[in-house]
């Protein structure tokens, strides 16, 4: 792996940015070296050989999107989070929630053919016996904050971390825990219909998606070359939305406007514009509208005169084939020394 260089593009203090990059640097090292990233990708590539070995996994298009965009305050916030589609109202600074719901449909493309449903039996806890668990699927790393003596090993606290996701996913109606309250309340934990349809009284167990669903792929590795636990939740939503416009083309060229990205995906400004840091690990491929200035603002536009001023934005097929770490601590490194998100010059297209 690249190690990440931790110095300034200006020598003077850094700004929210340069902390949040220092941050992910930081982040990156540890998931590294303390072997829990490798355990990770590892458990992902046994899990997918002794299945189904899906090249893709399918997400019904109501977990990204709405169908019909909803109406928004502003642009620029996106959707209040209790309106959002499923994967949106995932998004989080912390926890592994988003992550392990993905880990959770990854499993489960493993596991059943198309049009049935998974019957889970991956355990929480890693034992002797127990090869794949989803401690072992899942990265976490906790801070200890201050405040109290005691600090939790890292163990316990990416159990805590993946025991509160489940009980968010419950939450959200994307999961069902019928023993909550109970003695080992998350023993025998099922998923739910992906489109986060279900009610207090009405469940719909979870089923793979099949051919004549609507439906996103996500490439298989997504979670076999680490990208699930190295992209930022804004980030992963963002791609799943790209994803969604490049696979079902509503118009001649992929992009989206901001009335659909806050509307129909609930996505914020702030996590539309993660597709420069995207489009640097070479997931994407970002051709700017000329008209439309850095900031989002543009010049003598009227709807009535021609296309809308969007970025359009292609997936790169074979951008997720390389390991994360690398290809991730390698842009990191050049976003320090630049204070910009510039593409690796050996990712650059010619």
């Amino acid at each position: 792996m690249i190690r990440a260089r931790l110095v300034s593009a200006t020598g003077e203090p850094p700004g929210p940015a340069e902390k949040a990059v220092k941050t992910r640097h930081e982040t990156l090292d540890a998931l590294t070296d303390s072997g829990m990233l490798k355990d990770a990708v590892t458990a992902a590539t046994h899990l997918s050989a002794a299945g189904r070995t899906p090249s893709a996994v399918r997400v019904r298009r109501l977990y990204v999107r709405h169908t019909v965009p909803l109406k928004v305050v502003t642009e620029r916030n996106g959707l209040p989070r209790e309106k959002r589609p499923p994967a949106a109202r995932l998004i989080a600074p912390r926890g592994v929630t988003g992550r392990l719901h993905l880990l959770l449909l990854f499993a489960a493309a493993c596991q059943a053919a198309p049009g049935q449903k998974w019957h889970h039996t991956i355990p929480i806890e890693h034992g002797r016996d127990q090869p794949i668990s989803l401690e072992r699927l899942v990265c976490a790393l906790a801070r200890h904050r201050g405040g109290t003596a005691y600090v939790a090993s890292p163990r316990t606290n990416k159990l805590r971390q993946i025991t509160q996701a489940l009980k968010t996913l419950n939450d959200q109606y994307l999961v069902d825990l019928p023993h909550r309250g109970e003695y080992l309340p998350f023993r025998d934990f099922t998923l739910l219909c992906d489109s986060g349809h279900s009610t207090d009284n009405a469940h719909i167990p979870y089923r793979v998606p099949k051919k004549n669903e609507p439906y996103v792929d996500i490439p298989a590795a997504f979670f076999t070359r680490g990208w699930v636990h190295l992209l930022t939740p804004s980030e992963i939503t963002a791609y799943l939305m790209w994803l969604d416009v490049n696979q079902h083309s509503e118009h001649d060229e992929p992009y989206v406007t901001g009335a659909v990205r806050a509307g129909a995906y609930g996505l914020t400004r702030e996590a539309y514009e993660t597709h420069q840091a995207l489009q640097a690990f070479g997931l994407i491929d970002v051709t700017p509208d000329p008209d439309r200035h850095g900031d989002g603002k543009y010049a003598g536009y009227h709807p009535d005169s021609r296309l809308p001023p969007c970025h359009r934005v292609t997936v790169t097929p074979d951008g997720l084939l390389e390991d994360a770490a690398d290809r991730i601590g390698e842009t990191l490194n050049w976003y320090a020394a630049t204070g910009d998100w510039v593409r690796p010059l050996r990712l650059r297209r010619t």
